[in-house]
């Protein structure tokens, strides 16, 4: 059944700031692949007024980044999300869908999620983040509407709440911050559906299907003992990540004289990466620690993966399931990374990677010359590691998974899907997985 779609998400590429919208569009070049009709609605993030890129859509209002406002901005960026509503009905009236898939709302104004919910077809959403677990506050301009300001003079606390009622009453500010009108969702990991159950406790769907990544754009190579210093980071260059950490590491080994780089990839011109650039040069470090910047996601591939010799997260936060992980195990690069939320559901220790405590560099140091002392073992894992990615996390297989369930809804057949992989623990969790073949990984 060809299906005509409609994938909401707060940002699209190639305006993008992580890894969910680049596998969100990953997974809505498949569905094309397959026959259905996609449309997106997104925002205007990255470009500077509403336009239509091909079937993508920048229309919404988005505040992504929490930034304390004071009442004067915050009442301004409420008129500018105030200003996309109208679009969104325009929108939502011209065109007809069989499903709706929500992808992540994160910044958008949750009138907007609401009507989009209330619209007619059904809503799946594929959740691969916190934001359900966080909503409402996941619009920011509600949260900040919301946020006590005992400075404000009495007669300004008046305004404020007068503001906020009208405001309210026009639906720029939703009047019903607590629902959340969604019946069918597709989780990324256990933890993922595990902190959201609260706030969806009735679901006719509710399926855990991981990411998946097209396994052909990552040649496997085999990393000799002599790599294993040359570390590589791929994601956000922001404080939740722990790179404070994976710095100090840095710090502590080469004061004992091992020959370990660090090389950060991603978007590096933010408050915390300026920061993060500071101690660096302060510390003397600069010669070792290196800010590649962002890059089209090609040439990440090709400067991170290929040349790396050891990949390090040292995730702070709860990741809900990191793509990039995904892609350093089908590279071949051996993996030493905290196990923070959905991660520890793909890092086994001794498995598939080499874990070590969130935030604590003396262990992220220690764990690491475990591996130089037995570096057979972190390439016997990076064979596992992959061979995991070729079994169970392709990205085709996400897009068929992910396919039934749209057509199941759209068929009226919520929960008529069969899942041979079961919710509560997934296939390369239940035995330790044979090491593949040379030809399967070459």
């Amino acid at each position: 059944m060809p299906l005509d779609l409609l994938v909401v998400s707060n940002v699209w590429p190639p305006h993008f700031i992580g890894g969910y919208e680049l596998g969100a569009a990953d997974l809505v070049a498949g569905l094309e692949r397959r026959g259905h009709r996609v449309t997106v609605l997104t925002s205007t993030y990255g470009v500077p007024t509403p336009r239509r890129d091909g079937n993508v859509h920048r229309l919404l209002f988005e505040e992504i980044h929490f930034r304390p406002l004071g009442l004067a901005a915050t009442l301004a960026a409420t008129l500018a999300s105030a200003r996309a509503l109208p679009r969104v009905r325009r929108f939502l009236g011209r065109a007809r869908f069989t499903v709706v898939c929500l992808f992540n709302p994160l910044g958008l104004n949750a009138t907007v999620v609401q009507r989009i919910c209330d619209s007619g077809p059904p809503v799946v959403a594929y959740v691969s983040d916190d934001w359900v677990a966080r909503w409402p506050t996941c619009d920011r301009l509600l949260a900040k509407w919301w946020l006590p300001r005992p400075h404000l003079a009495r007669s300004q606390q008046l305004a404020l709440r007068a503001l906020r009622r009208l405001l309210t009453r026009l639906h720029v500010l939703t009047p019903e911050p607590d629902r959340l009108p969604i019946r069918h969702a597709l989780f990324v990991s256990r933890f993922v559906r595990d902190i959201s159950r609260a706030r969806l406790p009735s679901l006719a769907t509710a399926d855990i299907i991981p990411w998946g990544i097209d396994a052909t754009r990552f040649p496997f190579r085999a990393r000799r003992a002599a790599e294993l210093g040359n570390w590589t980071y791929v994601g956000q260059i922001e404080r939740h990540k722990g790179l404070e950490t994976a710095v100090e590491a840095v710090k502590l080994l080469r004061a004992r004289g091992e020959a370990v780089r660090l090389a950060l990839h991603g978007h590096d011109t933010g408050g915390f990466a300026g920061q993060l650039k500071e101690r660096v040069e302060c510390e003397g470090l600069s010669q070792w620690v290196t800010f590649a910047g962002r890059r089209p996601r090609e040439r990440v591939w090709q400067e991170a993966y290929e040349p790396g010799g050891l990949f390090v997260l040292p995730s702070t936060w709860d990741e809900p399931f990191p793509i990039a992980l995904l892609e350093a195990f089908a590279s071949g690069v051996p993996v030493l990374t905290t196990a923070t939320g959905g991660t520890g559901e793909l890092a086994r220790e001794g498995q598939t990677a080499t874990v070590f405590r969130a935030g604590d560099a003396g262990h992220l140091v220690e764990r690491y010359l475990e591996l130089l002392r037995a570096p057979e073992r972190a390439a016997a894992i990076a064979r596992r590691a992959r061979s995991i990615v070729d079994r169970y996390l392709r990205l085709e297989t996400m897009v068929e998974r992910v396919e039934a369930r749209l057509i199941a809804v759209a068929e009226g057949r919520a929960g008529a899907v069969d899942d041979p992989d079961g919710q509560e623990i997934h296939p390369w969790e239940r035995a330790a997985p044979e090491e593949p073949s040379p030809a399967a990984v070459g």
